[in-house]
């Protein structure tokens, strides 16, 4: 591992600006590898090009997106083969409005004096391309010309359709292999071996180009490997969120975002994101040598520390993983969440597997947990759903009585929510091999609350009157539940889950009386179901006065609400139990020198107990700062047994 003194090895693909940026890096003391990974090829022969323009000249457009600063130059040049400059900077001012994604496409449009009508704002993706024209209530019905840069975007121009534009992709250049392959090949040789400490992605195009050449050289799975040691570096959101595509990363992202930001950020964190990311690959018993992987020859899986802890066995790192973890706090999600609402990201596969796998990657986490929710099944049993914004979910009609159980079918996963089981299993595939992955369901009680009540309730009146009023209704409506339930946690370790947690979030609203006669014998039903030998986390609302009883409901690992005293439940919970928990989640909205001396008091109160997983007492809240979770997670991995 590189000392002070060391110089960082960071391998460039940059391509027009290579030896600037070579320059910058070696002023800073870093020992660049310049490795240009394409060229630029206009589309000379290009009909399309002088299709486009006839019909500019002809008002046909509402408006031109210029995606890139090169696309916009590329586009003048090559129309100039036919045309004056004058007439077609004349045809550009006056024929269509003009929408610039950023600020190098601005630079050529002032230069060429032509009149910006819209500009997206900052991180300039297409996302606030979109978001600019619907504030200016320019999408519906007009004709968008897109001037693209070197690759298309297809979810730009299907949510400009979805949105009712008529769009007119055009391309002006292509990306492709540069002349000379050398340098390229010797870059990959070196993050082979494990000698390059930091990539750094200036342009979104890389990446294709990279993966071409690995493929083509049968170096992919190695190559993944030894990139789960190095340490990635992006210019910016677009760049960041292409390489998130192909399961890639950022550990670092520049901002502003500009070469000379981005050689300033490496300079300056570089020597600990690299530190960071060999760490982690060493404590996950992945080591890559000479573009081979070496693992020990017990199950790696199994050896993890989030799995020894499952296990009730030693560990030599606290793992941590997070409730909500990938949650509404990360601007990744909210990136991911434009593509759909909430139920679209749990019902999609392809959405769901990424914000699964963006929260662990992003955050350094010891386990991935499904992104899903605990109410689809009540769909699957022929209740309606629905998410509103700053309600929650809205189930109808409740279930109030044995007419009203009528309605319900019994649930079968794989046929009623098909969804659940490619979310787990792309997820899987993609997930680092060392890293577990939680499946999860609501605990009986929970999900009945939700379906008597017909969403959240402060009190739960009509739940508790029919546990009292109506126990038949009760019992039948629990003995529903607890088979629909157990097959959808079955279903998840089946397609490739290695843990599952049960969520009891609303037990807290009951008495101990209640809950042992109402609820725990449901509960202790369905851990019963669950697959032999997978490990069973049980997270409840309980106080310490009922965690005899959490404890008699079943489960390896008991997860504690954060009002807990971690030291109570030390005393009261057996040693032959995990313990997972239990920071308040609203200390981290305090600055890391606020909370971490919390942090320290909860680590040595657990001391050396095996079976401990960090994690808070309930789900991150929204507006969590981003950093300070980041600081959550480095201070328990530092954490001396």
């Amino acid at each position: 591992m590189k000392n002070q003194n060391t110089p960082l090895t960071v391998i460039s693909f940059e391509s027009r600006m290579a030896l600037p940026m070579q320059r910058l890096l070696e002023k800073k003391g870093i020992h660049c590898i310049s490795a240009p990974t394409m060229k630029e090829v206009p589309l000379e022969e290009n009909p399309r090009l002088f299709e486009f323009y006839e019909k500019l000249k002809n008002g046909e457009f509402d408006g031109i997106i210029f995606m890139t600063g090169v696309a916009t130059r590329t586009l003048i040049k090559t129309l100039e083969q036919k045309f004056s400059k004058d007439e077609i900077l004349e045809t550009l001012r006056n024929k269509s409005k003009i929408i610039v994604r950023g600020p190098k496409p601005t630079a050529v449009c002032n230069r060429n004096n032509l009149p910006i009508f819209l500009t997206a704002p900052e991180p300039n993706t297409w996302r606030e391309i979109i978001s600019v024209l619907e504030n200016h209530d320019f999408i519906k019905s007009k004709k968008l010309a897109i001037v693209e840069y070197g690759i298309s975007n297809t979810d730009f121009i299907n949510q400009l359709q979805k949105k009712g534009a008529e769009t007119h992709p055009l391309q002006v250049y292509q990306w492709a292999m540069p002349d000379d392959l050398e340098p390229l090949n010797t870059a990959i040789a070196t993050i082979l071996t494990g000698k390059a400490d930091l990539l750094a992605f200036t342009s979104a195009k890389q990446i294709e180009n990279i993966m071409t050449l690995v493929k083509e050289k049968n170096l992919e799975g190695a190559f993944r490997r030894a990139l789960y040691s190095t340490a990635i570096t992006s210019i910016g959101p677009v760049t960041s969120e292409h390489l998130s595509t192909h399961q890639f990363f950022p550990d670092l992202e520049a901002k502003p975002h500009k070469m000379e930001a981005l050689v300033e950020l490496m300079a300056k964190k570089g020597l600990s994101a690299s530190r960071q990311k060999k760490k982690k690959a060493v404590l996950n018993l992945v080591y890559v040598k000479d573009s081979q992987q070496i693992t020990e020859t017990k199950d790696i899986m199994e050896d993890s520390p989030f799995m020894r802890a499952c296990r009730i066995k030693a560990n030599s790192q606290i793992p941590v993983w997070l409730m909500r973890q990938a949650g509404r706090y990360m601007a990744e999600y909210q990136s991911v969440r434009k593509k759909g609402g909430f139920k679209d990201l749990c019902t999609n596969p392809d959405l769901a597997t990424e914000v699964t796998i963006t929260a662990v990657e992003r955050l350094g986490l010891d386990a991935a947990i499904i992104f899903s929710d605990i109410l689809l099944v009540c769909e699957a049993m022929g209740m309606r759903l629905t998410y509103e914004e700053n309600h929650g979910p809205i189930l109808g009609p409740p279930i109030r009585t044995m007419d009203d159980l009528k309605r319900l079918r019994p649930s079968h996963t794989a046929t009623d929510m098909p969804f659940v089981a490619k979310a787990i299993s792309q997820t899987r595939k993609h997930l680092h091999p060392c890293i577990p992955l939680i499946g999860f369901s609501g605990a009986p009680f929970t999900v009945a609350a939700y379906m008597i009540e017909g969403g959240a309730s402060k009190n739960f009146i009509a739940t508790k009157q029919m546990m009292h009023s109506e126990p038949s209704v009760w019992k039948k409506l629990m003995n529903l539940l607890v088979p629909a339930l157990a097959d959808l946690l079955n279903t998840q370790i089946a397609a490739g889950c290695q843990v599952v947690q049960i969520f009891d979030s609303w037990v807290g609203q009951l008495n101990s009386q209640d809950y042992e006669t109402f609820v725990m014998p449901y509960t202790q039903k369905l851990v019963r179901k669950i697959k032999k030998g997978t490990p069973v986390i049980h997270f409840g609302s309980f106080n310490a006065s009922s965690l005899h009883l959490q404890q008699k409901a079943g489960g390896d690992v008991l997860s504690i609400d954060w009002r807990v005293d971690i030291k109570q439940a030390l005393q009261i919970i057996p040693k032959r139990k995990g313990i997972q928990g239990n920071l308040d989640p609203t200390l981290l909205f305090n600055k890391p020198k606020a909370f971490l001396p919390e942090v320290k008091k909860l680590l040595q109160a657990v001391g050396k107990r095996p079976g401990y997983i960090f994690n808070l007492g309930h789900g991150i809240l929204p507006g969590t700062p981003v950093d300070h979770v980041m600081a959550l997670v480095d201070y328990v991995h530092e954490w001396k047994m």
